[in-house]
């Protein structure tokens, strides 16, 4: 066989994906199981080599909880970042501070997606969720450049800020899912199509729960987290770690009672400016707590920072 020859042979993807990562000096954990061909469909082309270490990054902010969160046998196909877009979130906490708590990072593996809520850089916060393929009756990537999951719960999840090649990659790996799914009959029984993960033991916590069965953590119920709000603005966003924005919220606070005070002492007596005042105070109450209510419904918020030791997972993947 010809020198020529050799040079024409095809190379197999998972080492051509080896042979790219070794070429711009980039590594990922050995022991985490990786699909290395799907995971990086593009290695040649105009922007690849920033895309590369872009993805390399990413999956290097997630490594340290993959490890646990794997189940015996699963394998991760694909890893993006993007935002949890809803409209009526936006409006009520602003567009700005939505897209900042709803950094999601996608997980997808071959028996169901794994997602992360993070911060701008991917780096995981204490919000885990999972679904299996079973559960997503449709998974559309919009012109727009919007990922729509419509769920078999009737729930309808809207993302924004994949990139172009995330939007392309990932719906065929779920319609893949969902067809190996259905050649085996295999559909686990949920509580919910997006089912809520510890943040310590990484194992599902059921629907209207807050406690895990496997560990032990405990965590905080919306309605709780809520009533605090209600009590002082930005006291619920300081149970869900949203640290900047409850910092913002202080400040508007601070400034509605530098306004009460200037209306109360201009105003020949307070009972003139009671129903004024009173207003005020109801829409900076209520509407963070209605708004702090919705963002805690999405996820498990926990009622101890830290973590413990995670408990191993035996289910494993046929």
């Amino acid at each position: 066989m010809s020198d020529e020859h050799l040079d024409r042979e095809p190379v197999d993807p998972t080492v051509a994906v080896q042979n790219k990562l070794a070429e711009l000096s980039l590594t990922l954990d050995e022991a985490i199981p990786y699909r290395l061909s799907s995971m990086f469909p593009k290695l040649e082309g105009w922007g690849v080599r920033k895309e590369i270490r872009n993805k390399v990054k990413l999956i290097r902010n997630i490594e340290p909880c993959l490890s646990d969160l794997l189940r015996a046998g699963e394998e991760i196909l694909y890893v993006a970042k993007g935002v949890q877009y809803s409209l009526l979130e936006a409006q009520f906490i602003g567009g700005l501070w939505a897209n900042m708590i709803n950094q999601t990072v996608f997980v997808v593996t071959n028996l169901r997606l794994i997602m992360i809520n993070s911060n701008s850089k991917g780096v995981p916060k204490h919000t885990f969720w999972m679904i299996y393929y079973s559960q997503i009756d449709k998974a559309k990537a919009g012109f727009s450049g919007v990922l729509n999951l419509k769920l078999r719960d009737g729930k309808k999840l809207k993302f924004t800020g994949f990139t172009k090649l995330d939007r392309k990659t990932m719906p065929p790996l779920f319609e893949q899912a969902v067809e190996t799914y259905q050649k085996h009959g295999f559909d686990p029984e949920t509580s919910q199509s997006r089912e809520f993960l510890c943040n310590v033991c990484y194992q599902a916590v059921p629907r209207h729960l807050y406690a895990c069965d496997d560990c032990g953590t405990t965590f905080w119920k919306p309605s709780q987290v809520a009533i605090r709000s209600l009590i002082f603005p930005a006291w619920g966003d300081f149970l869900m770690k949203h640290y900047p924005l409850a910092v913002m919220e202080i400040f508007g606070y601070l400034l509605t009672w530098f306004f009460i005070i200037a209306i109360v002492s201009d105003a020949a007596s307070v009972a003139d400016v009671a129903v004024d005042v009173a207003l005020i105070l109801f829409f900076a109450h209520g509407v963070d707590a209605v708004a702090t209510l919705m963002v805690a419904k999405k996820g498990l918020t926990p009622r101890v920072s830290g973590s413990l030791k995670p408990q191993p997972v035996t289910e494993s993947v046929e």
